[in-house]
Protein backbone atom coordinates (compact mmCIF):
# COMPACT_ATOMS: atom_id res chain seq x y z
CA UNK A 1 0.00 0.00 0.00
CA UNK A 2 1.99 2.96 -1.03
CA UNK A 3 4.34 4.12 -3.45
CA UNK A 4 7.47 3.54 -3.77
CA UNK A 5 9.09 3.53 -7.48
CA UNK A 6 10.53 6.88 -8.21
CA UNK A 7 8.08 7.52 -11.33
CA UNK A 8 5.18 6.97 -8.98
CA UNK A 9 6.44 9.40 -6.55
CA UNK A 10 7.38 12.15 -8.84
CA UNK A 11 3.04 11.99 -10.09
CA UNK A 12 1.92 11.91 -6.51
CA UNK A 13 4.70 14.82 -5.74
CA UNK A 14 3.54 16.66 -9.05
CA UNK A 15 0.01 15.84 -7.81
CA UNK A 16 0.86 17.41 -3.80
CA UNK A 17 2.78 20.93 -5.17
CA UNK A 18 -0.69 21.27 -6.92
CA UNK A 19 -3.03 20.79 -4.70
CA UNK A 20 -0.49 23.19 -2.42
CA UNK A 21 -0.59 26.00 -4.57
CA UNK A 22 -4.52 25.73 -5.01
CA UNK A 23 -5.15 25.72 -1.44
CA UNK A 24 -2.22 27.61 -0.17
CA UNK A 25 -1.47 24.67 1.78
CA UNK A 26 2.54 24.82 3.52
CA UNK A 27 1.79 21.51 4.63
CA UNK A 28 1.32 19.83 1.29
CA UNK A 29 3.92 21.49 0.33
CA UNK A 30 6.43 20.68 3.08
CA UNK A 31 5.54 16.85 2.71
CA UNK A 32 5.81 16.97 -1.40
CA UNK A 33 9.31 18.53 -0.41
CA UNK A 34 10.31 15.81 1.74
CA UNK A 35 9.28 13.37 -0.62
CA UNK A 36 11.26 14.47 -3.80
CA UNK A 37 14.45 13.08 -2.26
CA UNK A 38 16.24 9.95 -2.88
CA UNK A 39 14.60 6.61 -1.59
CA UNK A 40 17.54 6.20 0.98
CA UNK A 41 16.32 9.44 2.55
CA UNK A 42 13.03 8.59 3.21
CA UNK A 43 11.91 9.24 6.40
CA UNK A 44 11.31 5.25 8.43
CA UNK A 45 8.87 5.86 11.62
CA UNK A 46 7.96 2.85 13.89
CA UNK A 47 4.64 2.21 15.02
CA UNK A 48 5.88 2.03 18.37
CA UNK A 49 7.09 5.74 18.06
CA UNK A 50 3.75 6.92 16.31
CA UNK A 51 1.64 5.06 19.10
CA UNK A 52 3.91 7.16 21.73
CA UNK A 53 3.66 10.22 20.90
CA UNK A 54 0.09 10.15 18.89
CA UNK A 55 -2.61 12.57 20.64
CA UNK A 56 -5.96 11.18 20.25
CA UNK A 57 -7.65 12.15 17.58
CA UNK A 58 -5.08 13.40 15.48
CA UNK A 59 -4.11 11.83 12.37
CA UNK A 60 -0.08 11.45 11.79
CA UNK A 61 1.77 12.11 8.41
CA UNK A 62 4.59 10.27 7.77
CA UNK A 63 6.35 11.12 4.49
CA UNK A 64 7.99 7.65 4.43
CA UNK A 65 7.72 4.65 5.75
CA UNK A 66 6.23 2.91 8.34
CA UNK A 67 7.69 0.44 9.93
CA UNK A 68 6.14 -3.02 12.72
CA UNK A 69 8.70 -2.67 15.17
CA UNK A 70 6.63 -1.67 18.73
CA UNK A 71 3.26 -2.20 19.75
CA UNK A 72 0.25 -0.14 19.19
CA UNK A 73 -2.06 -0.42 22.61
CA UNK A 74 -4.84 2.54 21.23
CA UNK A 75 -6.31 2.87 18.05
CA UNK A 76 -4.36 5.64 15.61
CA UNK A 77 -4.84 7.31 12.56
CA UNK A 78 -1.89 7.64 10.43
CA UNK A 79 -1.14 8.40 6.85
CA UNK A 80 1.95 7.39 5.04
CA UNK A 81 3.95 6.65 1.59
CA UNK A 82 4.56 3.14 2.29
CA UNK A 83 3.16 0.95 5.52
CA UNK A 84 4.90 -2.52 5.67
CA UNK A 85 2.37 -5.51 6.40
CA UNK A 86 3.82 -6.14 10.12
CA UNK A 87 2.59 -2.30 10.68
CA UNK A 88 -0.35 -2.28 9.01
CA UNK A 89 -1.37 -5.64 10.71
CA UNK A 90 -0.44 -3.58 14.25
CA UNK A 91 -2.67 -0.76 13.52
CA UNK A 92 -5.69 -2.29 12.32
CA UNK A 93 -5.62 -4.60 15.38
CA UNK A 94 -6.26 -1.50 17.69
CA UNK A 95 -8.64 -0.21 15.91
CA UNK A 96 -6.63 2.35 13.86
CA UNK A 97 -6.87 3.80 10.45
CA UNK A 98 -4.62 3.90 7.66
CA UNK A 99 -4.28 6.11 4.59
CA UNK A 100 -2.40 6.75 2.05
CA UNK A 101 -0.85 9.74 1.30
CA UNK A 102 -2.95 10.34 -1.71
CA UNK A 103 -6.13 9.71 0.18
CA UNK A 104 -4.93 11.75 2.79
CA UNK A 105 -5.33 15.06 0.38
CA UNK A 106 -8.53 14.18 -1.13
CA UNK A 107 -9.77 13.92 2.98
CA UNK A 108 -7.94 16.92 3.87
CA UNK A 109 -6.86 19.41 0.97
CA UNK A 110 -5.75 22.08 3.34
CA UNK A 111 -3.29 19.95 5.01
CA UNK A 112 -4.56 21.35 8.16
CA UNK A 113 -4.90 19.51 11.83
CA UNK A 114 -2.19 17.15 10.96
CA UNK A 115 1.11 16.08 12.44
CA UNK A 116 4.66 15.37 10.41
CA UNK A 117 6.12 13.00 12.28
CA UNK A 118 9.80 11.58 10.44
Amino acid sequence: MGVLDRSSREKLISEMKKLAIENDSAFWKDIAERLDRSINRISEVNVGKISRFAKSGEIVVVPGVILGAGSVDEPITVAALYFTKTAKKKIEEAGGKIYTLKELMELNKTGSKLRIMG
